[in-house]
């Protein structure tokens, strides 16, 4: 999604949060998990479920990041298709935008569930919320830095002597490890420019290089006619300096009381996640038809993409949602290195993948 929202975060932060309780609480993640086909898993739980036998559904909230788009695409299509309620569930998915804080909704009871990046809950985590990662839906960071073949920045180290854009307020991050592991002094090799939330500034050759996400704002420059061809890219991913962007996240307490629905919650997601990625033209026109917030064909645009961060070459589509810990803990490390956070977090604390272990299992 979007840096709009990141900018609303950042805002929020810069106030300076008050902690409000002690640590991350406890359980951590599992590299180990074997998983089978979640529609085996639908069909076959959702007959456990008591609320489904006895014909009544739980209620439950989703607080998104951003505004609907293809960035959430699994949680509609799971919620047109039925699989929510298969899972004896009565899903509300809620919208965000650049004045709702995913963290504050769940934290504060508004939503059960929320969509967030890994570096902004490690933040709030940070503060003594007692907020826990549950699941990982984005395997991949989405962050590239986009030039014209002109400006012959091949790679991290041709940035030297640059105008480079960012839009800061939590975006940052990455493009300060690239910068730095390619030997760079970001206050003195090259110059950083605050970035709009359009191309515009790459286009009018204003600056030399763009932050962006390959599900919008690289989208945008190949919408305005720009090809591939005439562009250069550098993958946050291909140079030791990714981040992890959304994941799943809800309160201890929540979940402490609420395991089997989460559980069932986390089932239903995971198919309609397996569904948008195998199918993402109908994941975009599902998410148009939910809030033609922009066109049609940008949806599909961003489905598409949105599928390689979720499901990348060679991951299994059954472990969606899966929890790496080793790309956890450099998302921590960088986000202390930079000032993100002012003390090491505790990972292990901060990850509870019990349900979803549960949710893949046969």
């Amino acid at each position: 999604m979007k840096s709009k929202f990141l900018k609303g975060i950042s805002i929020f932060l810069a106030l300076g949060m008050a902690a409000l309780a002690a640590g991350c609480g406890s359980s951590s993640s599992s590299d180990s998990s074997e998983s089978s086909s979640s529609s085996s898993k639908s069909e076959s739980s959702s007959s456990e479920s008591s609320s489904a036998a006895n014909g009544k559904l739980d209620k439950m909230t989703l607080q998104l990041k951003w505004l609907p788009q293809s960035q959430f695409m699994g949680y509609y299509v799971a919620k047109v298709k039925g699989y929510y309620e298969d899972e004896g569930i009565d899903l509300e998915i809620l919208p965000g935008g650049s004045d709702i804080i995913p963290e504050q909704q769940v934290y504060n009871g508004v939503a059960d569930v929320g969509v967030t990046w890994v570096s902004s809950l490690l933040k709030y985590q940070s503060q003594g919320w007692e907020l826990k990662e549950t699941a990982q839906i984005f395997q991949k960071s989405a962050m590239l830095l986009v030039s014209k073949k002109a400006a012959g920045i091949n790679t991290p180290a041709d940035l030297k002597g640059k105008k480079v854009g960012s839009w800061f307020g939590g975006n940052e991050y990455e493009l300060y490890a690239m910068i730095e592991n390619a030997g760079l002094d970001r206050e003195k090799d090259l110059t950083l420019v605050q970035q709009d939330y359009t191309m515009d500034q790459l286009m009018n050759d204003e600056i030399d290089a763009a932050s962006a996400m390959t599900y919008n704002e690289y989208g945008l420059l190949l919408e305005s006619g720009y090809k591939e061809e005439d562009l250069n890219k550098l993958d946050m991913n291909d140079y030791n300096c990714a981040m992890l962007e959304d994941c799943l996240f809800s309160t201890s307490e929540w979940l402490g009381k609420n395991k089997d629905l989460y559980v069932r919650f986390l089932r239903a997601s995971i198919k309609g996640w397996q569904d948008a990625c195998e199918n993402p033209e109908e994941a975009g026109k599902i998410v148009y038809e939910a809030d033609n917030s922009v066109s049609l064909d940008h949806q599909i645009y961003m489905a598409k993409e949105v599928a390689k961060l979720v499901v990348p070459e060679g991951f299994d589509k059954a472990k969606i949602g899966y929890i790496d810990m080793n790309a956890v803990k450099q998302t921590a490390d960088y986000a202390l290195k930079y000032g993100l956070l002012t003390q090491a977090a505790n990972i292990d604390e901060c990850v509870d993948s019990s349900c979803w272990e549960e949710a893949v299992k046969q």
